[in-house]
């Protein structure tokens, strides 16, 4: 009986070692770490720019405006050409673009789309009319979004470690968490502020003893 246990265990784990190593080459051959990498970059790049777009005249210094926006031109030029390493162009048998480089024939992926459209809003953004701002914005929102949902289906994780990282808030946002706020939790105040009130104490006690 033993015997047959012993079996059946050394049957599960080595079943479970195949597994774990399948799993381990398919993470290899698709690149999700490099390619998470890269997502990663990607997302820094499009939401500086949308926050530039939000942000009102005068609310950011003109030259860090300037230099940010600089920045993001750059990134999002080269993310998207290391992009085209991960997402291939789709032929559809038309002859588009049959006349270019191989990497280049056919339609850009859509994920790479929304890098593409990053970088001229960059590039248009100082010179663009107040109106055409106003369209700017919303399609910087919705590249970074539809940047975020695709990256989410290829690198995303499918099931979190812990049920309750799972759980979906409440999207309450911050005009009603002030009006619900209980304001006795005034009186106490942050940890942080009272953290640095000790510390400044400390700090003028030390002094003080020193120059006795």
């Amino acid at each position: 009986m033993f015997a047959s246990i012993a079996s059946v265990v050394s049957a599960c784990i080595a079943a479970c070692g195949l597994f774990f190593a399948w799993r381990q080459a398919r993470e290899s051959a698709l690149r999700r770490a490099d390619v998470l990498n890269w997502a990663e970059q990607a997302i820094d790049a499009l939401q500086s720019l949308l926050l530039i777009c939000v942000l009102d005249d005068g609310e950011l210094d003109p030259a860090v405006e300037k230099d940010k926006l600089t920045a993001i031109m750059f990134a999002t030029s080269t993310l998207t050409e290391r992009g085209r390493l991960f997402f291939k162009n789709e032929i559809r048998g038309d002859g588009h673009g049959q006349d270019k480089e191989g990497a280049y024939q056919g339609y850009r992926p859509k994920i790479l789309d929304q890098l593409v459209i990053a970088h001229q809003i960059a590039r248009q953004w100082h010179e663009a009319s107040a109106d055409d701002r106003k369209i700017m914005l919303i399609l910087a929102e919705d590249a970074a979004r539809t940047f975020v949902s695709l990256a989410q289906q290829e690198v995303g994780r499918s099931k979190t470690a812990s049920a309750v990282t799972k759980r979906a808030g409440d999207g309450r946002d911050l005009d009603e968490l002030v009006k619900e706020f209980n304001r006795a939790r005034l009186e106490q105040g942050s940890s942080f502020a009272r953290a640095r009130a000790e510390a400044a104490v400390v700090v003028v006690a030390t002094r003080s003893g020193a120059s006795k």
